[in-house]
């Protein structure tokens, strides 16, 4: 039966919410928005045993993937396979629905590859909705909500917008994506909505400037989506899955799709041609054209890869949007150019020069909150138990959006029912590095998850996410019996794997003898324990049965996927020590100042575009200043430190 209210049926909603057998009714949690947070944050508060409530427009927008038709990446995979390892949902639905699994950057190590799926939205929409609807405790409401319910300080309820009824609650999280006061661009048009065909929130914004919360516009886009069967692809470059794919979670072996049925994704690129109709019309672009509003600078609009790049050929993919879709997004050009001028636009692209456009880009003008405004359990300074998450804290992706909206559901189900918060630190997750990004730095342009944000990204890796985050979710309610015992399994068998190389210690002499078939080379001087050998690139399955088979459990090489594990928790087992020592050298050398005139643009320093840019553009006086601006990585502070080091003679004052 579908767990679906409408707001004028409320009434009977409330009862059923109070009638509880229990001397105190559980506390009740309202989530305003049913997006990525939003369906992340709900089922984290259901999970944690307060009755939930989700408010949307339309049920039949949970899970809707409004831009791209993908999850994962560098950086936002991580953030993935940390909300699965708190029993979050979008890592067990992309297994239920990707239509190409691919890890990206494979030519790097193990910390910084990204996990990534293409998806078939229609699928991701149908498992999601069937994951929301079989919750316990978890209901939703098709309405709006036109404003809050605030006593000294305190948020206890709200109010719909389409019948003026009051729902009493213990919290709110707030998590309206693009639609505070959206408002949608192309060409010169421009009509209010959150995305196509939905209207904006209005009287929410309203209630959220008058409370006083500093508020800022930012933008970000689309592109147009064009017909399948008129793209010539023998035109452009193949990308294929990997084979077999890898799930995003720690509860699935495999995914629902055969290795053989992925879809394949193509490659193409703009031309000079392109660059010229964008040039053309950029007067008949108000989205590109209105000032003091930041989109997003890592997934930038075609027209400002232009103006920031001129004379460049761009990447652009072009990725299904579902097994039975005949609809490609072409990702790498949101595009808010009149419609016809878009049309031509894709037809200056190798492989799109009959293409028609199903529907066109455009561009979204939002409001979101500064999220300096929050704590660090996206609770608000200014009204205790009102809760954001996603866009409306400065970010962007579907990735980060669910990052905030586990987390957001977690916290105010935590205090409701007064038990601690989630407490994980910068050195645990990606999920506090964003948090801690914004809530200290703010978002002065739309926040993306990147691996060099993190100090500790070489412990932070898509593999151990459950080995550093399971239990904790365990002990606050967020996690299943079924999940941490999975964990715990993984953990003690690691645990004990490491224990049995690390006991077999040889001679580098004797290893060298064992393995002198191979071409493996080792220092003849010195003795060395097996799990030191197994750092070695070189040194794989064979190898060690070649030179320890003997030794060995007769299973110890049962499970492939635990034994990549183990490889990786010695490939990184000494980088993780360095690392953390250049955390503490980087701490103990906050106070060091920059000489008067610092060149920042100095090459030797190797510092990014961006990072020299924020650091120009911020002038920070000394090393801690600097480490605060948002962009400039943990590594780049290190480089400076090096720099100022070799090259000035700086006192700590």
């Amino acid at each position: 039966m579908l767990k679906l209210f409408i707001a004028s049926s409320f009434k009977k909603l409330t009862r059923q919410f109070s009638q509880n057998s229990s001397i105190t009714p559980r506390p009740v949690i309202v989530v305003v928005g049913g997006g990525h947070a939003g369906t992340e944050a709900s089922l984290a508060a259901a999970r944690m045993g307060c009755k939930t409530i989700l408010v949307t427009h339309k049920f039949n927008t949970i899970g809707e993937m409004s831009c791209n038709p993908s999850f994962g990446g560098i950086g936002k995979g991580h953030l993935i396979r940390e909300i699965d390892a708190l029993d979050g949902a979008c890592a067990v639905v992309c297994d239920k629905s990707g239509i190409q699994y691919k890890v990206l950057n494979k030519r790097k190590g193990p910390a910084v590859w990204g996990p990534r799926a293409q998806i078939d939205r229609k699928l991701y929409k149908e498992h999601m909705q069937e994951k929301v609807n079989n919750t316990p405790d978890l209901e939703v409401i098709e309405s709006s909500v036109e404003d809050l319910i605030i006593r000294d300080k305190n948020c206890e309820g709200i109010v719909f917008g389409d019948t003026g009824q009051i729902v009493s609650c213990s919290a709110v999280i707030i998590t309206t994506g693009t639609f505070l006061r959206g408002e949608i661009n192309i060409g010169l048009r421009t009509y209010p909505a959150g995305r196509i065909g939905d209207s904006p929130a209005i009287g929410l914004a309203n209630t959220l400037d008058k409370v006083g919360f500093k508020m800022k516009r930012m933008k970000t886009g689309t592109p147009p989506r064009l017909l399948k069967s008129s793209i010539n692809f023998d035109m452009t470059q193949i990308q294929l899955g990997d084979m077999p794919p890898k799930p995003f979670s720690f509860m699935n072996s495999s995914v629902w799709i055969k290795p053989e049925d992925q879809l394949e994704c193509h490659i193409t690129h703009s031309s000079l041609d392109t660059e010229k109709i964008v040039r053309d019309n950029l007067h008949r672009n108000i989205h590109v054209s209105e000032e003091g509003i930041r989109g997003p600078r890592y997934c930038p609009s075609i027209e400002s890869k232009v103006l920031r790049f001129p004379g460049k050929r761009h990447q652009i993919w072009l990725e299904p949007e579902g097994i039975d879709s005949e609809l490609i997004y072409p990702n790498g050009i949101s595009c808010t150019l009149p419609e016809e001028a878009q049309l031509e636009l894709l037809k200056s692209i190798r492989g799109l020069e009959n293409v028609e456009m199903v529907r066109p880009g455009y561009g979204v003008t939002y409001d979101h909150v500064d999220p300096r405004e929050l704590f660090s359990t996206l609770e608000t300074k200014r009204v205790s138990g009102l809760y954001l998450a996603g866009q409306i804290n400065g970010t962007t992706g579907y990735e980060e959006a669910a990052a905030q909206g586990i987390l957001a559901g977690a916290n105010a189900a935590a205090k409701a029912l007064s038990k601690p918060e989630l407490n994980i630190s910068r050195a645990e997750a990606y999920l506090r590095v964003l948090v801690d990004d914004l809530t200290r730095m703010g978002a002065p342009e739309p926040y993306r998850m990147f691996t060099s944000r993190a100090e500790f990204r070489l412990s932070l890796r898509p593999d151990n996410a459950d080995l550093r985050l399971t239990e904790k979710g365990y002990a606050l309610g967020l996690v299943s019996e079924e999940r941490l015992q999975q964990t715990l399994k993984i953990k003690y068998s690691l645990l004990n794997m490491i224990e049995i190389l690390s006991n077999i210690d040889k001679s580098c002499a004797d290893w060298q003898s064992r393995l002198s078939t191979t071409g493996i080379r080792i220092n003849p001087a010195g003795r060395r324990c097996a799990f030191d050998l197994l750092r070695m690139d070189t040194l794989g399955i064979p190898e060690l049965k070649m030179a320890i088979g003997n030794e060995l459990p007769e299973d110890f090489f049962s499970d492939s996927e635990l034994y990549q594990r183990l490889k990786i928790e010695a490939l990184y087992s000494i980088a993780v020590e360095q690392q953390l020592a250049e955390v503490e050298q980087l701490t103990k050398e906050s106070e060091l100042k920059f000489p008067q005139n610092f060149n920042f643009d100095d090459q030797r320093i190797a510092l990014s575009r961006e990072e020299k840019e924020k650091l120009i553009e911020a002038s920070p006086e000394d090393i801690a200043s600097a480490s605060r601006i948002s962009g400039v990585t943990p590594a780049a502070i290190m480089r400076l430190i090096y720099f100022i080091k070799r090259n000035h003679a700086v006192a700590h004052e």
